[in-house]
């Protein structure tokens, strides 16, 4: 299951390990506008807005480690992405595509296999050639570190099919694998100093402290300096053959997000990361730029399938009910910027995500006529939400006044971080407000969420099948559950975009008419850059790209 950005994690790839995976809080280092300019390509040009020298990126850094094969922060996201090229990427925060980067692709018609090709020639920072050896090692090393990024790899077997290229075959059909690839987690390094500084593709590896200080990467940029509660700056790679890097060096420097915006502002920082959005919204456009765009979050509702633990709560018709009595747009300004509404469990910037829903649309009558349908009998239906994080708490309360205008009662019951967590995963929970932030992105990370699912299991949404593996008492079969089983089967089978988008639409569209998994907001993420900062976006998988800046 995914990790929840609110809980530490990434904002993206976020991954199974939610509580697996706690990131120790950085220390904020507060620093004035003089010692933020340092390096600043602006301030030292006089507002000069041509990409040059040094770009300066004021964010909480959080770093706990700079070695691919085992970070999973936010903050290191956009430095290992300067650093280390990966066999595959996406082109203009398209998602529902791979692009070639280090290799070229081919997947099987069974979606076993993935042939990597080079893509030309590709060179670290020493000089030295990119191999498939050097690859096929640094997936290796991914799986047999066993990380929090290891599950990427799980059940593929990775070997070298010839001096150019590789395949990667995975035990069962695994069309993501393409869209996986993308992952900073699985940047190629230089098995030669990997190995000549304890590197190994099992979890004796030593080479962690090495990569904390030093490149091994083929990327535009590599380490220069580190300090990881404070500052980490890169600097050019000479050796790199692709398009050359905006910036001879790019610092990293770790101030909150008050304090970044400010400097940004006022010109002595380039972009500012992590930034609130209600101060984002207070942003002029003669200040800076605000960039927002979609994100991998998708926050939804959920009610309990089990009439032992739902009550009223768990009648389809009650479902239906609420996807019609929500004011959706109010929802999607709770969490600002481009968010908007979640058609589907899929983000929309995904490949097979849903553009619209006739069954979550804002219509109050509609509602109240599958209310009647749903013998709801008066009782209060205890709501959970995070009580420590403002926009649940507002979303709660938008949630509780839409309620009641259909005559339902709605009792708010706020708890704070893993209380919440652990009451939605008892598998007893009546209702509540959760988030899925995707491990990758690609639809078949959404399978979760489907009859029998782990998230569905947390809900109580289960098939006949699924009640002999579940693990919470009293489980019972839902039959609504069943009726999207065909749906998932012809998911899990498709093969090629095309059948795939098909297929996962389809299988949304059911689940909005049949599950108690209610999807609210795509939420979205933003970053504020200064004004004149050429080939800036909000991207999607990395927050910030430093590589497509011109």
């Amino acid at each position: 299951m995914a990790m929840v950005q609110t809980t530490s994690g990434r904002g993206f790839h976020i991954g199974k390990m939610i509580g697996a995976v706690t990131t120790a809080a950085a220390m904020v280092i507060s620093m004035s506008a003089c010692g933020a300019a340092e390096g600043s390509k602006a301030a030292a040009s006089g507002g000069n807005t041509s990409n040059s020298g040094t770009l300066v990126v004021n964010n909480s850094l959080n770093v706990i480690t700079l070695d691919p094969a085992r970070s999973f922060e936010t903050a290191t996201v956009s430095i290992l992405r300067g650093v280390y090229q990966t066999a595959l990427k996406f082109v203009d925060n398209d998602l529902t595509k791979p692009q070639p980067e280090v290799c070229s692709y081919e997947i099987s018609d069974d979606n076993r296999v993935v042939t990597l090709t080079l893509n030309g020639d590709h060179y670290f920072a020493d000089g030295k050639k990119v191999t498939v050896d050097d690859i096929v090692y640094s997936y290796q090393r991914v799986q047999g570190i066993k990380g929090n990024p290891s599950f990427y790899l799980d059940g593929v077997t990775v070997a070298k099919k010839d001096d150019r290229s590789l395949t990667l075959t995975s035990e069962s059909p695994n069309p993501a694998i393409p869209y996986i690839l993308p992952s900073v987690n699985l940047g190629i390094v230089e098995k030669s100093v990997v190995e000549a500084n304890g590197g190994t593709t099992d979890e004796k590896d030593g080479a962690e402290k090495y990569l904390n200080q030093h490149s091994a990467g083929s990327g535009p940029y590599q380490l220069d300096s580190v300090a990881m509660d404070s500052q980490i700056t890169l600097k050019e790679n000479p050796k790199f053959k692709g398009k050359k890097p905006g910036f001879d060096a790019v610092k990293f420097v770790n101030v909150d997000s008050t304090t970044a915006l400010t400097n940004v502002k006022s010109g002595t920082a380039d972009v500012a990361l992590d930034v609130n959005l209600d101060e984002a919204a207070q942003v002029s456009k003669d200040e800076a730029q605000v960039l927002s765009g979609p994100s991998g979050n998708t926050r939804f509702l959920y009610f309990n399938a089990n009439p032992t633990y739902g009550k009223s709560a768990a009648d389809p018709n009650f479902w239906l009910a609420v996807r019609h009595a929500l004011n959706y747009k109010k929802y999607a300004t709770v969490y600002g910027g481009d968010s908007k509404q979640a058609f589907g469990v899929v983000p929309s910037a995904f490949l097979g995500s849903l553009k619209s829903s006739e069954e979550n649309t804002y219509d109050v009558a509609k509602a109240k006529e599958y209310l009647a349908k749903s013998g709801y009998d008066g009782s209060e239906i205890d709501f959970v939400y995070a009580s420590d994080q403002d926009t649940a708490a507002q979303v709660a309360q938008l949630f509780q006044a839409d309620m009641k205008a259909i005559g339902v009662n709605v009792k708010l019951e706020g708890k704070a971080g893993t209380a919440r967590l652990d009451t939605e995963r008892s598998g007893k929970s009546q209702s509540g407000l959760s988030m899925w932030g995707a491990d990758y992105p690609d639809p078949s990370d959404y399978f979760v969420f489907a009859p029998d699912g782990t998230m569905a299991q947390r809900f109580g949404w289960l098939t006949d099948a699924g009640v002999a593996e579940a693990k919470v008492e009293g489980a019972v079969a839902s039959p609504s559950a069943e009726k999207v089983v065909p749906y998932v089967e012809a998911a899990q089978s498709a093969s090629g975009d095309d059948a795939r988008k098909k297929a996962w639409e389809d299988l949304q569209t059911a689940m909005n008419q049949n599950s108690p998994i209610i999807p609210i907001v795509n939420d979205a993420g933003t970053i504020v850059a200064r004004n004149g900062l050429e080939g800036a976006y909000y991207d999607t998988l990395n927050t910030f790209d430093i590589t497509e800046l011109d």
